[in-house]
């Protein structure tokens, strides 16, 4: 490997290495296996390209956009062709996934192509699940993960290139990661960036990196037959099944992932397919799955496999043995409203780009097929050339107040490849204004530094610091971790939903949501301490997400490391038994959530206005204060999901909403700065 050199490897000596019967990062002989993912690799479109490839990385643009078909290869093996050519750099090569599980996965792939101890050599970095050592060259690791590290190093120092796959999706992190990107290849010659997609707008970010190489991948393994509905049908979940079982009865052998929208259609498809289709393993795969449900998706089967998904697996997560592809052209797609604070998310058709990522799924292995659940007319004519990109759609305070923390002030002014709508800017600036994390000129505060250092929204660390003053700052820590995960810590199964809908109750706290959840992780917490309890069926019994319990006292563990750094003699509790514990902690959110406060209209079960924006809600029906008609609430989330909701809601004192303070009727933010 030492006789390689930066930016002038060929394919011919990377292949002569990959082919030698020794390993080359260790002593010893290469594994049957190794031989045997080689031969499979090298009938990779993007293997017959290697040495193009490598001849546009090597030029003097530091910049290069990849585009190819989906299949042909790019997520595993660009990053080793980069692995190579970067080796003698003894820097790590960075290779970034909008989601965990494809982080997790295309790491471990790659780790048994190059023969190597996941973690080693190849590992993955992904919130709170870090498999990496000093050994490690190549790195792949969310998006999100990687922009943290950028705004403490904006030169990726660590990194001699950058791959930022799947950029099609236009996440915020991925958006803002190209931004600081382009700012880094021009403080840093030696760094090297590859933009890869299979449905990328090649021409889009050639132009904003002012003419990146362009590279294309033609060709995939495996043609993919698409065949469409001759007339539309509303009713696509009976019509996605009747397709399942026409193709486990009558179509040759081959696995079938079927996509789906929601977590809770996935669950009665799969009970319902497997009650009446014999001889067909059925398994869900979505993100909020414990990780060994996902991992089965993986294994080997002796029978035909059915995957019903949501679009997780729509990019770089590749299943063995897939041919047959079913397609409802629909997905669950989130959306903001600045003007009324309200976050939705609709059922809408998918785009172009989203159609031709699912359609590659099939056709790895053997020729393959899809099914697409609309005609090619609502294809053509109806769907969108690409989903829109996040920064467009999404609530943007956070990622505000994060480029002030790294110094750029002006952020309205910030080089975005499509830079957000005016409006939800401003909104965005008007909440940290509320919030005291920045000043009337714009510039962030003290308290807005500090509160960009913690991994939750920033919201939180006025509900800390508030909570503080009354003694109760460890169990504000709890209630931010608690909000910081991506899935509820209550499980509602299909099958025993009602069941589900039973227990929940036992931990129901009679005036707030937030001291409901509470309660269960307190449980938990208790239970496992006991050690005398299988946890896994204890959080079986009570329909609690054990996983999801686990990565919320990880993030209490990590905010509470911070908050030790800012709480005056670390943070305090007040005692269980207490009659003010309750009151305290309402007290706190109170203050700190004010700006998210709604009261009862008397005109109906659960309706409710929100104050600042006089827009009417309902109370969740999960809530633990559904019915109860408290005048004044505050609330977590506005959202809309075909009726608008507040949801996770605690009931407090009107008098307690009334923020005192010397400026803060002055929410005038000056225009130079912003």
């Amino acid at each position: 490997m030492q006789s390689l050199q930066r930016n002038k490897t060929t394919a011919v000596q990377a292949i002569e290495i990959e082919d030698r019967k020794d390993h080359p990062l260790r002593d010893g002989l290469h594994t049957v296996r190794y031989f045997e993912l080689l031969n499979a690799r090298r009938a990779l479109p993007v293997s017959n390209s290697r040495q193009d490839f490598l001849n546009t990385y090597h030029q003097q643009q530091q910049v290069m956009v990849l585009s190819s078909e989906t299949g042909s290869g790019k997520s595993t093996q660009i990053p080793q062709f980069v692995f190579f050519d970067e080796y003698t750099s003894c820097k790590m090569v960075a290779c970034t996934q909008p989601r965990k599980l494809a982080a997790i996965e295309v790491a471990r792939r790659v780790a048994s192509e190059m023969d190597v101890k996941l973690g080693e050599e190849v590992g993955y970095s992904v919130r709170f699940d870090n498999a990496t050592n000093d050994k490690t060259r190549l790195k792949y690791m969310t998006d999100g993960l990687l922009l943290r590290e950028a705004m403490e190093d904006g030169t990726f120092s660590k990194y001699s290139c950058v791959i930022v796959d799947e950029a099609h999706e236009r996440t915020l992190a991925t958006d803002i990661l190209m931004a600081l990107l382009k700012q880094a290849v021009s403080r840093r010659p030696d760094l090297k960036v590859v933009i890869m997609s299979a449905t990328i707008d090649a021409d889009k970010f050639r132009d904003y990196f002012g003419g990146a190489s362009l590279f294309n991948v033609v060709g995939r393994i495996f043609p993919v037959q698409i065949l469409y509905l001759s007339e539309a049908t509303p009713h696509y979940l009976s019509c996605a099944m009747r397709v399942v079982k026409h193709i486990h009865k009558t179509m040759a052998a081959g696995d079938i992932l079927l996509f789906l929208l929601t977590v809770d259609e996935i669950e009665q498809t799969c009970s319902m397919l497997r009650k009446t289709t014999e001889g067909l393993e059925v398994l869900p795969l979505y993100a909020s799955l414990p990780r060994a449900e996902q991992g089965r998706v993986f294994d080997k089967s002796s029978s035909r496999k059915c995957v019903v998904t949501t679009n997780i697996a729509e990019t770089s997560l590749t299943i063995d043995g897939m041919v047959y592809v079913i397609d409802t052209g629909l997905s669950k797609q989130a959306g903001y409203n600045p003007r009324a604070g309200l976050k939705t998310l609709q059922t809408a058709p998918i785009s172009k780009a989203s159609a031709r990522q699912r359609a590659g799924r099939a056709g790895r292995t053997q020729p393959g097929m899809c099914f697409r659940l609309y005609t090619e007319d609502t294809h053509d004519n109806a769907f969108l050339q690409s989903t829109p990109p996040a920064i467009l759609k999404s609530e943007i305070s956070s990622e505000i107040l994060l480029l002030k923390a790294a110094g750029y002030n002006a952020v309205g002014r910030f080089d975005f490849i499509e830079p957000p709508h005016p409006e939800p800017y401003l909104r965005g600036l008007r909440a940290l204004r509320y919030r005291g994390y920045i000043n009337t000129e714009g510039s962030i505060t003290p308290s807005g530094r500090m509160a960009s250092k913690l991994p939750v929204h920033p919201v939180w660390y006025n509900a800390i610091l508030k909570a503080h003053e009354l003694n109760c700052s460890n169990e504000m820590v709890s209630l931010a971790a608690l909000a910081s995960t991506q899935q509820s810590i209550f499980v509602r199964p299909y099958g025993p939903r009602y069941a589900a809908d039973a227990i929940r109750p036992w931990f129901f706290h009679w005036n707030s949501d937030h001291l409901s959840q509470l309660n269960a992780l307190h449980a938990y917490v208790r239970t496992k301490l006991q050690g005398i309890i299988d946890m896994e069926q204890w959080c079986f019994d009570a329909f609690l997400s054990g996983r999801v319990l686990e990565e919320v006292l990880l993030i209490r563990q990590q905010l509470l490391a911070l908050a030790r750094g800012f709480l005056v003699g670390g943070p305090r509790s007040t005692s269980f038994g207490d009659e003010s514990y309750d009151t305290n902690i309402r007290k706190a959110l109170a203050q700190s959530f004010f700006h998210q406060s709604a009261f009862y209209t008397g005109k109906g079960d659960d309706l409710y206005v929100t104050v600042h924006d006089n827009h009417p809600a309902g109370i969740h029906p999960e809530s633990a204060l559904v019915k109860s008609n408290y005048e004044w609430v505050i609330y977590d989330t506005f959202f809309s999901s075909g009726k608008q909701y507040i949801q996770t809601v605690t009931a407090v004192d009107p008098t307690w909403l009334i923020v005192r303070s010397s400026d803060s009727s002055n929410l005038i933010i000056s225009t130079n700065t912003i």
